[in-house]
């Protein structure tokens, strides 16, 4: 059974079965027992964090999956192995009460800085860059700042739950925009293809050679009937089950049954409507915008140059999770484009470490950077500070362990990279749901509707472990999808994240069902910590010819 104090108040949070905690609270002199979802049982204690009774009594992982998401072994059948190894048994290993910190809010005061101001526990970039023991190996984009100015905005709530805006997304932004699709080893063999759909709209995207792809409108050119309800493999043509009219996997007309009836049809049904498609570590883009900008040059040179080292395309992918969620696809987005929701949604990170205060937050036009060259174990909000030559030591001391780590799995290639390189665990996103993380932590997110229902969104994780360059991939991870009402828990290939995403989704149903009662009806967002959530409206309005806030 877990047991774990509250990182503020001390309280002690301790399951006990069925779903129930009991919380003891010495300093007050009270306790109480609750369900993991904040309902109250008994005793004097009538009131407890939610974010804790969900990771103390909530739906578990199964025994030997709560594994740290950055470490987890690429292939299950080696978990066993690991979790025995000194690593396995370091980072799962029950950390010691008094090892756990545990200190009052205070609240972080913020301080002046040259780029305006941030978290006390700031510590400037160039600190970090001029202390690189491999300065040779640093990517000049990692000596980049570029905060977005301005301060405090705020936007209306119509955004997220008026349907009018799904409709304009449509138009504007679906049809228009750089999009994920897969990975190309999701359709390995020539005529294996995806079934990518987004909001109304339906694209089948086919491998049609070795290294190249098409993407169709999934609609028959006779009748509009879908060619495909799913994915598939090995096609050598699209035919429409209705009356047989059938393209190649190219989109060429291979057969017009009944020609005689459609005289001067066949040249405008000779070959499906499609969209650009393009490729970029190792995922598979489209765009229907037939006049659309290069994937690279919408990308942007930034973004480019960051990943170029880590060779997203030699990844295996471990894991690929989708799940439904009861919101709107950008409230669902906006959780994970800041990080100090974790003092309040995350306390159990508190116990072992900072309040991810100290985020720098960089814009790049369509992409945003969001945690580069951090350091952690300060926590302001509890007015814990380290030194900048205490984090140095520390930011060093894991550059070290990530460096061994990785060299077990990807070889001499772990010694390419920098000290900033190694520390990295940025949580980026690309304009408008794209969010591949940098650095080593593997993960990846995508948010979009829900098909055509603009009040629910499907949030896709999929992790990205490390591989040798060279050598071959098993297959990768099929695809898990869980329902509204399930949990992420019944997705244990995530190890960790899985706990962490339990208490994100305690927040973001509640979120959009607070959107619609809220009164004045609309939302604030920072100056600096949700500066890329501001980014992101900055280019939905441009797009949607939208006035700021509206």
């Amino acid at each position: 059974m877990r047991c774990e104090p509250h990182p503020i108040s001390g309280a002690v949070y301790e399951a006990i079965g069925d779903g129930l905690v009991r919380v003891e609270d010495k300093a007050k002199g009270k306790s109480g027992v609750f369900r993991y979802d904040g309902t109250w049982i008994e005793g004097d204690l009538t009131y407890a964090d939610p974010h804790m009774l969900i990771y103390v009594g909530g739906p578990d992982l199964p025994p030997g999956r709560d594994i740290p998401y950055p470490l987890m072994p690429p292939l299950e059948k080696d978990i066993p192995e690991f979790l025995e190894s000194s690593i396995g048994a370091m980072v799962t290993a029950e950390a010691p009460q008094d090892a756990k910190i545990i200190a009052p809010y205070v609240g972080d005061p913020g301080k002046e800085t040259p780029e305006g101001m941030r978290s006390a526990s700031y510590i400037p970039l160039e600190f970090l860059v001029e202390n690189e023991r491999r300065p040779d190996l640093l990517p000049p984009v990692y000596k980049k700042s570029a905060p977005l100015p301005g301060g405090p905005v705020k936007t209306s709530v119509a955004r997220y739950i008026d349907r009018k805006y799904h409709e304009l997304e449509v138009e504007h932004i679906w049809k228009k925009v750089w999009q994920l699709v897969c990975r190309e080893e999701d359709i390995p063999e020539v005529g294996d293809y995806h079934l990518y759909e987004i909001a109304n709209l339906q694209y089948l995207v086919v491998r049609t050679g070795p290294s190249e792809f098409k993407a169709h409108v999934n609609a028959c050119l006779h009748r509009g009937r879908q060619l495909r309800e799913c994915h598939g493999k090995k096609a050598h043509e699209f035919r429409c089950p209705f009356h047989g009219w059938t393209w190649g996997i190219d989109g060429s007309l291979k057969l017009l049954t009944a020609e005689w009836d459609f005289p001067g049809v066949r040249e405008d049904v000779s070959q499906l409507p499609g969209a650009k498609v393009a490729t970029w570590g190792g995922f598979i883009f489209i765009n229907p915008d037939p006049d659309a900008i290069s994937l690279e040059e919408y990308m942007g040179p930034e973004m480019l140059e960051h990943y170029a080292k880590y060779k997203l395309e030699n990844r295996y992918k471990q894991a690929d999770v989708v799940k439904v969620i009861r919101a709107n696809w950008k409230a669902v987005q906006e959780a994970f484009l800041e990080g100090w929701h974790s003092l309040a949604t995350h306390p159990q990170l508190l116990l072992m470490g900072g309040d991810i205060a100290d985020v720098r937050f960089d814009v790049f036009g369509n992409w945003c950077r969001m945690g580069h060259a951090g350091t952690g174990g300060s926590s302001p909000h509890r007015g814990i500070i380290q030194s900048k030559e205490a984090a140095l030591e520390q930011f060093r001391a894991t550059a070290d362990f990530n460096r061994e780590y990785l060299r077990g799995l990807i070889g001499e290639e772990a010694d390419t990279y920098s000290d900033l390189e190694l520390n990295e665990q940025t949580f980026n996103n690309l304009f408008p749901n794209f969010s591949p993380w940098g650095g080593w932590a593997r993960i990846v997110y995508r948010f979009r509707p829900n098909g055509d229902n603009h009040e629910e969104c499907l949030m896709q994780v999929m992790m990205l472990a490390p591989w040798p360059e060279g050598k071959p991939k098993p297959l990768p991870k099929e695809q898990r999808f869980l329902g509204p009402d399930d949990h992420w828990t019944q997705a244990p290939e995530l190890g960790s994240l899985a706990k962490i995403f339990e208490q994100d989704s305690g927040n973001i149903p509640q979120v959009y069902r607070g959107m619609k009662t809220k009164q004045p009806p609309y939302v604030w967002y920072s100056a600096y910590q949700e500066s890329v959530i501001r980014n992101f409206h900055r280019l939905y309005e441009e797009r949607l010819g939208l006035a700021p806030g509206e």
